[in-house]
């Protein structure tokens, strides 16, 4: 069943004024500020997301779908998988909380699995591609990504990830050419 125009544009409405909301304030601030954003009532925002994990979960998805088409379209590239990286860490700094609150709160682990086997799913191929083109060790495995993925987590919700994209961007670039830094001739 399809929803109505107006159902559907409510929707996208309270995900794009939650993406700003979090962004602006954190993930915890009161989703009435997200249907005042969004130019609806409370009791919209609570047909289209019973909880704020279902709103996080939402947004992710959406972030998913990015990553995926991103992948697909360096799919050719030797670095795809160091260009997902990039782009998942930056974005984890946009709402450094939006992790937590779908990953690690219990009341939001029933949104986890399905969003937890695609997270998985968009490491698979580009790492495939990316270590038979010699770009990343031969022995990086999808968990090792995510582990990657999990180190600039920590950095993003830490007092070190207070400078925004610029912290996210030396973590990732301390992690992937580590402390001792790349061969000198």
């Amino acid at each position: 069943m399809t929803q109505r125009s107006d159902a559907r544009r409510n929707r996208e409405s309270l995900l794009r004024a939650a993406d700003e909301v979090f962004a602006a304030e954190t993930v915890d601030a009161p989703l009435q500020h997200v249907a005042e954003r969004a130019g609806v009532g409370r009791g919209t925002l609570y047909r289209h997301f019973p909880d704020r994990y279902a709103l996080a979960a939402a947004l992710y998805e959406e972030r998913l779908a990015r990553y995926e088409a991103l992948a697909e379209e360096h799919s050719e590239d030797p670095e795809v998988l160091l260009v997902l990286l990039d782009a998942v860490t930056q974005e984890q700094s946009r709402i450094p909380g939006l992790f937590r609150l779908i990953f690690a709160d219990e009341e939001g682990r029933g949104y986890l699995e399905p969003l937890w086997r695609r997270s998985i799913e968009l490491f698979r191929a580009p790492l495939v591609a990316s270590r038979a083109a010699g770009r990343v060790r031969e022995d990086l495995d999808v968990d090792d990504v995510l582990m990657v993925v999990g180190m600039v987590y920590g950095v993003v919700n830490s007092p070190a990830g207070l400078r925004g994209p610029s912290s996210v961007r030396r973590a990732l670039d301390l992690v992937l050419t580590g402390l001792v830094g790349p061969a000198r001739d």
